[in-house]
Order: structure tokens, then sequence, then C-alpha cells
């Protein structure tokens, strides 16, 4: 078993780590945060800032970071690769994914999510609790599709973009890259 730095204690962050827990692949689980009211969330210490993961690369061999700003997320997981961290998948027991689906570093699967059949999840995505990639469609790097959201089948989500809880994209739909879709919307 490995350790796992999570960059990003917060909301995010604290679902991943529960997720972690329950994979079983990690004997330790610690946070950087800024934050400076805790140094312990969920049982699992914040052992530094942010912006230390350099200072960590000998002593984690995995990281992922948890944040939610499609952004920065992206920022700062292209840094832990070139710091040398192995940045994994974390898929939730309770998450359907097809064997047959490609899911990039970084990426986070929720609880009750479905990836179907040849879907192409990017680096750094979110697929949030409850939500599908319906087969045939690509969420390219740092996508977010929020809780209960549905992206049906041959779909293109450009990179960065946020598909917001409920939100529903149509069959075939192309959305640009920093594409945001509101909560409830259909497209």
């Amino acid at each position: 078993m490995g350790e796992l730095l999570i960059i990003g204690a917060g909301g995010h962050g604290r679902v991943v780590a529960e997720t972690a827990e329950l994979m079983g692949l990690w004997g330790n689980i610690v946070f950087l945060d800024d934050r400076v009211d805790v140094d312990m969330v969920l049982n699992h210490r914040i052992v530094g800032k942010l912006e230390e993961y350099e200072q960590f690369t000998d002593k984690y061999d995995y990281a992922i970071v948890c944040i939610g700003d499609n952004e920065k997320r992206m920022d700062l997981l292209e840094k832990l690769l070139k710091s040398g961290y192995k940045v994994p998948v974390i898929i939730h027991p309770k998450a359907i994914v097809s064997k047959y689906s490609h899911i990039g570093a970084g990426s986070v699967i929720l609880s009750g999510a479905v990836i179907n059949t040849d879907a192409s999840i990017g680096r750094g995505c979110i697929v949030n609790i409850n939500s599908c990639v319906d087969h045939d469609s690509i969420l390219c790097d740092g996508v977010h599709v929020c809780s209960g959201a549905v992206v049906r089948s041959g779909c293109r989500i450009g990179g960065l973009s946020y598909i917001g809880a409920g939100a529903c994209v149509k069959p075939g739909v192309i959305l640009q890259e920093k594409s945001i879709l509101q909560d409830g919307m259909v497209i």
C-alpha cells in the first residue's frame, strides 16, 4: 500500500479522501491545504500548505488535486506530474465504470456515477455523484460533471467545461472549451 497526498481539504477533498479509503489502496492519506483553523480532516492530517507539494515528493508516491476550480485543478495536476508524483484515478466502489472506457490520470468518479462503453474521460475530471457519461462521449481534460448531470451518447465536452447539477447534454452535442451549463440546463 502506498501513501496518498490530497491537495485540497475542502468539500471535494473530503469526499475524495473517503472514496480513497473505500478503495483500500493507500495505507496513509494526508492533505495539503491553506486552512489554519484545523490540522485534521476526517482523521487525516493536514501536513502543509498547497504550494508545498514539492517538499513531499520523497515521502508520498501518489498525489491528487481535489480543488473544484477547473483551471486551478489542472494547473496543480500538471505541477504534480512534473514533480514526479503518480497521479491516480479515484473511483468510488459504487460507481459503474465500463471496462471499455478510458479514465485519465487525476480524474475522480464518485458514488452512483455511470461511465458507459467507449466513453473517454480526460485528465483531472470530476464526474460527481449520480451523474452519467454515456457511450462514445468524450470529456476533455479538466471537465466537471456535477451531481445528477447527464452527458448523453456521442458528445464531446471541451476542456475545463462545467456541466451543472441536473443538467443534460443531448446526444451528439459538441461543447467548446470552458463551456458552462447552469444547473438543470438542457442543451
